[in-house]
């Protein structure tokens, strides 16, 4: 390792103002990744040579490459899903239950949210999609409903390790020499205070119906609307057109998911010798979604032909818009082994080390992470700034890993969950049909309740390590 001192900071500090200013992580990952490699290079003129090679052999290695693969099939899967008529099947499935009042409607809200466990996107949609004119005909304004889809989906896959979430955490982690990141993972999903507290307060709010902020004026005109219309919104029969397909359809969701989490817990425990924290956890997740791919192609040779899609062309397209993620994987785990070299986290735990208690750290690194992932919107961008960073201070200072790795996680999806700038935001808004802005001023109060009290027990958890 290279002990450039305060030059060492140089790179991640011009990657994140990049990202503060341009909203874009993959460029200013580039820009970081390519100053480093300047910072490092024996020859000024090789640099960029140099940093292309350190790419190329971080991406080539056996977990870093099992985890980019899975993250970009993972793409392939969802596609495949979509295409064969399996969200529609959901949704259909879920709206015949003709459900209409409180209770069951937010159950039903949860039992969706929790099912749909491989990425954000498609379990926001299919939720909203399913339980949008529910919320109507209760009375649930539809800037409640956007905080509910939001909060669920994303603090909810932000801590399951069967996903493109858990493959990325592993990949930041390898990047930075962790010799069993999967245990890593697990340990620090108990300590993934902000998602933790946030499920919680949905299930308080739900419960006792709570209204705070502004949300109280948008649930006032929901109820006023059900006064004056006691049948809002869309009918099931009518969201349900001839021609869509069946109930039965949601199979081609269901098994999927089912093979792809009993294939990785099979894997954990053939690879570890019969227990699954030992197992290998970049190869599971790996095999894992090449077997849930497989037993959704075969599901789908079984559908009527009118139903049955391009297998390789819907999992190529899916993979291809899944792209973006292998090439942010790749960026960051470059840029994290050059952190590495040139002693960046060592010299701020050498800052740190007198100045500032270990047990501040983890409250400190949550802290910054909110506000980068708040002022990017992006989660996996801030994730990738951070975990090179807290590895090394982590490790000078005697502050538990797992600890420190779940305050960057924390902190980095409560800017992806409250973020005007955030795609699940737009995404949600699209889903909840509100606006963007109402949607933020309908999460924001509730969202920083969470953060609040996970601040606090970042706080009590560093002081008892």
């Amino acid at each position: 390792m290279t002990n450039l001192g305060l030059l060492s900071i140089l790179p991640p500090v011009i990657a994140l103002a990049l990202a503060l200013w341009k909203k874009k992580i993959i460029p200013a990952l580039l820009v970081g990744g390519l100053l480093s490699a300047l910072l490092l290079a024996p020859s000024k003129w090789s640099f960029v040579v140099d940093y292309l090679e350190r790419v190329i052999k971080v991406t080539g290695d056996r977990g870093n490459l099992q985890l980019i693969l899975f993250g970009i099939l993972v793409g392939g899967l969802i596609k495949l899903m979509e295409n064969s008529g399996g969200f529609k099947g959901m949704i259909r499935l879920l709206e015949s239950l003709n459900i209409r009042t409180r209770r069951p409607v937010y159950f039903l809200t949860w039992a969706i949210g929790l099912l749909m466990i491989l990425e954000n996107y498609s379990n926001i949609m299919v939720n909203g999609t399913t339980v949008g004119s529910l919320y109507d005909k209760i009375g649930v304004s539809r800037a409640k409903l956007s905080y509910f889809l939001h909060s669920i989906s994303i603090n909810w896959i932000a801590t399951i390790v069967f996903n493109s979430w858990g493959a990325f955490y592993m990949t930041l982690l390898a990047g930075q020499g962790i010799a069993d990141p999967f245990r890593v993972v697990v340990s620090a999903m108990a300590m993934n205070f902000y998602c933790i507290i946030s499920l919680i307060v949905i299930i308080l709010t739900m419960t006792f119906g709570w209204n705070i902020g502004p949300v109280k004026k948008y649930e006032a005109a929901a109820k006023k609307r059900v006064t004056d219309d006691p049948q809002p919104g869309v009918t099931s029969e009518e969201h349900l057109a001839d021609g869509q397909p069946s109930a039965l359809a949601s199979l081609l969701v269901i098994v999927p998911v089912v093979v792809l989490v009993a294939t990785m817990l099979i894997a954990l425990a053939v690879t570890g010798g019969g227990s699954m924290l030992q197992g290998d956890g970049t190869a599971s997740v790996f095999y894992a979604v090449l077997a849930s791919i497989a037993v959704l192609a075969l599901m789908v040779q079984f559908r009527p032909k009118a139903e049955r899609p391009e297998i390789e062309k819907s999992v190529y397209t899916g993979m291809g818009e899944f792209l973006e993620v292998g090439i942010l994987l790749a960026l960051a785990l470059a840029l994290g082994s050059l952190c590495k070299e040139m002693g960046t986290g060592h010299y701020i735990a050498g800052l740190a080390s007198g100045n500032v208690p270990p047990f501040m750290m983890p409250l400190i690194f949550f802290f910054v992470s909110c506000l980068i992932s708040f002022a990017t919107g992006t989660s996996y961008g801030t994730f990738s700034i951070m975990v090179p960073l807290a590895v090394p201070v982590a490790e000078a200072m005697g502050i538990p890993l797992p600890l420190m790795f779940a305050a960057c996680i924390s902190g980095g999806v409560f800017g992806d969950n409250t973020s005007p700038f955030s795609d699940t935001s737009v995404i949600t808004a699209i889903s909840a049909k509100t606006g963007v802005v109402e949607h933020v001023e309908a999460q924001l109060p509730y969202a920083l309740i969470s953060a609040s009290i996970a601040g606090v027990l970042f706080v009590v958890a560093g002081l008892m390590m």
